[in-house]
């Protein structure tokens, strides 16, 4: 007998109906109790408190090893694209070509 074949069955179809109707039943239960919901109310304060303070001593880590955080690499990266645009409309005159089209995004400078 394939496991395709005992899936498709028609008494484990039922069975695993009424457990799935009993479980449902369990944490409907558990959801509605005011000490579970207290308990998971808790438990969520205490790990959004844990990944505020994991991301300040990350930042602490960063800065004491002279690492910069994902943020500063992004705004440097952007002014680096700033330069570069720069650097090409020079050299584009230079050439004697009319300078590039500034996006949107970017200031024109």
């Amino acid at each position: 007998m394939r496991f395709d074949d005992v899936l498709k069955n028609p008494l484990l179809k039922k069975a695993l109906a009424a457990g799935e109707e009993q479980a449902g039943r369990v944490v409907s239960k558990l959801l509605s109790s005011e000490a579970v919901a207290t308990g998971l109310q808790g438990l969520l304060g205490a790990a959004s408190t844990a990944r505020s303070t994991l991301g300040a001593g990350l930042q602490t880590a960063l800065k004491a090893a002279n690492l910069p955080s994902a943020g500063e690499v992004q705004s440097l990266k952007q002014k680096v694209d700033e330069l570069e645009a720069l650097v090409d409309d020079l050299s584009a005159r230079l050439d004697g070509q009319p300078p590039r089209s500034t996006p949107p995004d970017e200031p024109r400078r």
